[in-house]
């Protein structure tokens, strides 16, 4: 095995996220700015030892929703001795154009976040995080330790606060929400509200208008 790789596939416990939502709930997002500070050290800065291109970008239409989402294709060069590598390619993408309750938005951080994720997936191939994709590396410590930090750091009425603001959007009363709450952990006292109840409270909400269609 190649040095260099063996050099960018293990992750620092601080460069793992865990994912709270969504459908990549409970795995783990490797922070961008780890991505990169990896390669500088391995390869050399930005743009002397690797560097990369946009070499294509593409909007396309969802037409059930009317939304549209900016792929973008880059590819990624790191330096061996005096040579350049061969074009290793990457693709991402993210919502250029959005739509919610109160219609249709512009993200005017898309084409930053595509390219960021068209970045780590051609960084993927050289193997940067590579022990975290194989689920080889011990993630158990930092998610304990993770986890209890965000216990500690965790406001029950903040997190209720965010939980009605999408309530709303959807459609729902804030009676209905508590009721359903009440429904569901038989806790009708914010403050006695744990982290895990409020994320599991926040998904009813984000699934109620599919459901109830």
């Amino acid at each position: 095995m190649d040095s260099r790789y063996n050099a960018v596939k293990t992750v620092p416990q601080s460069a793992l996220k865990i994912i709270d939502f969504g459908k990549l709930k409970g795995k783990y997002d490797i922070s961008p700015q780890w991505r990169w500070e990896i390669l500088t050290e391995v390869y050399g800065m930005c743009g002397v030892g690797w560097y990369f291109d946009i070499v294509d970008t593409e909007q396309v239409l969802v037409e059930a929703t009317g939304e549209t989402m900016l792929y973008v294709k880059v590819n990624l060069y790191i330096k061996d001795g005096d040579e350049w590598s061969k074009p290793i390619p990457g693709y991402g993408g993210d919502f250029l154009i959005y739509k919610d309750k109160n219609g249709y938005h512009g993200n005017d951080e898309a084409f930053k976040m595509a390219v960021t994720d068209a970045l780590g997936t051609a960084a993927k191939m050289i193997g940067v995080g590579a022990d975290v994709y194989r689920g080889l590396q011990d993630t158990k410590i930092n998610a304990a330790a993770e986890k209890e930090k965000k216990e500690k750091e965790f406001d029950p009425h903040n997190a209720y606060a965010i939980v009605l603001k999408m309530a709303s959007e959807h459609g729902l009363s804030e009676e209905q929400v508590a009721h359903q709450l009440t429904e569901m952990f038989g806790v009708g006292v914010i403050d006695n509200v744990t982290r895990d109840q409020m994320s599991k409270l926040y998904d009813w909400v984000k699934g109620y208008e599919v459901d109830n269609k």
